[in-house]
């Protein structure tokens, strides 16, 4: 269960009780996107999350306007749902071991010399949380026998909760 999430926007409080995959989606794009250490980026970024999730009933502008509070309390009530909760359920549907990379005496020596490019460059996590995403949708899609516009507007985390059980149970009764 999703904790409710408002905040307050001229004179009338908006809130949200439940993430659509369609919103997850979006966070996860935004998020990807956010690159910067500037505060004035991050603020933005916030604005536009805070904007998507609630379905767009408020504009930049009177989210800039609503008490600062209220606004860091929304961002981070929404930064923790969407890391904490739902990105932990979409990294664990399926129970995978991490792959250790053993090294060689030689890895130094390839590197200094250009037969291997550098150690591993660091790809944004929201990139793969994205890619990871685009599946669970294709697959939800198969099960569900929805289209992709009906499985846009499922909510994410019974979703993700249905393909795991899914996946856990595939096997019984064959």
């Amino acid at each position: 269960m999703i904790p409710e999430i408002e905040i307050t926007c001229r004179g009338g409080t908006v809130f949200i009780n439940s993430v659509t995959v369609e919103q997850y989606k979006k966070y996860v794009s935004l998020m990807e996107r956010n690159g910067s250490d500037r505060i004035t980026d991050a603020m933005f970024f916030n604005k536009k999350i805070i904007q998507e999730i609630f379905g767009n009933r408020m504009s930049l502008t009177e989210l800039g306007g609503a008490e600062v509070i209220e606004f860091l309390t929304a961002a981070k009530g929404i930064h923790f749902i969407m890391q904490d909760v739902i990105s932990e359920k979409l990294l664990t549907i399926v129970d995978v071991e991490p792959i250790e990379r053993e090294t060689s005496a030689f890895d130094e020596y390839d590197v200094e010399n250009g037969y291997e490019d550098d150690v591993e460059t660091e790809e944004n996590p929201w990139k793969s949380c994205g890619e990871i995403l685009d599946r669970v949708i294709k697959i939800a899609i198969r099960l569900l026998k929805n289209s992709y516009s009906q499985c846009m507007r499922e909510d994410v985390v019974s979703l993700l909760e249905y393909l795991k059980f899914e996946l856990d149970t595939v096997n019984e009764n064959k």
